[in-house]
């Protein structure tokens, strides 16, 4: 049965409605119409949640592109890992609620990519090259990659200072989880230039690659770039061709923070706008991290 329907639910914000039955009416219909079922025993405990059901249903063209990030498992959360605002790190101060409206589209916009029939295609038909430089990964392994990089469940996401980005993984009892972080330069511009050579970098030192290979940084083969950044870059100018992301600077809710921010804590070094911090996260160092981060 349906209990309510939401025609509104603002980006980042925590809408609370109370159930009808607890007040009112009890009586509701199935959705066949064929049955009507009494909730009144409910009125004081509520619905336990496992039997509620959120649907997000929609026939407009951004909620069909949002519907397909359904194919990802990734669960994303906003961190300051900067809690004791030391200037000597790589951490922004304060992460800021304009900074995490900003992410979240970028993370749309990325997966959007990651998930379309034109990644997966190029991605596949691309020469991957293994963490030693030299070994190239099998069609079957650029599948299980492929599928790793939608499966992946947990994304720690940070603001970056010094550097273009920030990419590693970890592990705590038994449970991985990746460390994502971007610069303001990102945060700002990805509506407007494809930003594919960092971002994608950064992925793919979530999924456990390092500098010799092409998951990173790419490698020329027969004078061509390869690797994940140089198609994740040309899909992105190939969607901005065709006005196709689902965030864009037209649809993006609060104008104003896609003003830059000048006022900065840490003096950025502009030098390293292509640069990057990757980390593998090892135990105690995990636990460190974990510390910080609840």
């Amino acid at each position: 049965m349906e209990l309510f329907k939401i025609n509104k639910i603002d980006g980042h914000a925590i809408q609370q409605i109370k159930y009808s039955f607890i007040d009112g009416e009890a009586n509701f219909k199935t959705l066949n119409n064929n049955d009507v079922i009494d909730l009144s025993e409910y009125k004081e405990s509520g619905i336990p949640t496992e039997d509620i059901k959120f649907s997000f249903m929609g026939d407009g063209e951004v909620f069909k592109k949002l519907k397909r990030l359904d194919a990802l498992s990734w669960e994303i959360k906003y961190h300051d890992y900067d809690t004791n605002n030391d200037l000597n790190n790589n951490w922004e101060e304060d992460i800021s609620a304009k900074d995490i409206r900003r992410f979240s589209g970028l993370m749309i916009n990325l997966g959007y990519v990651f998930t379309s029939n034109e990644f997966k295609q190029q991605f596949l038909d691309e020469e991957i090259i293994d963490n030693d430089g030299e070994t190239i990964l099998t069609q079957v392994e650029k599948e299980v990659l492929y599928q790793k990089l939608l499966d992946k469940t947990l994304f720690k996401c940070g603001k970056v200072v010094n550097f273009s980005g920030w990419g590693g993984w970890g592990t705590v009892n038994g449970n991985e989880y990746s460390i994502l972080g971007f610069a303001e330069h990102i945060l700002k511009d990805y509506l407007k230039i494809e930003t594919g050579f960092i971002t994608a970098h950064e992925f793919g030192h979530c999924l456990g690659y390092n500098h010799s290979s092409n998951m990173t940084y790419p490698i020329k083969v027969n004078g061509v770039n390869t690797g994940i950044s140089p198609v994740t870059s040309r899909i992105m100018n190939l969607f901005f061709e065709r006005n196709e992301f689902p965030i864009s600077i037209d649809n993006y809710y609060m104008p104003d923070d896609l003003i830059r921010d000048s006022s900065t804590s840490k003096t950025v070094n502009n030098s390293d706008r292509g640069a990057c911090q990757d980390h593998v996260y090892h135990l105690p160092e995990v636990k460190r991290i974990q510390n910080r981060l609840r």
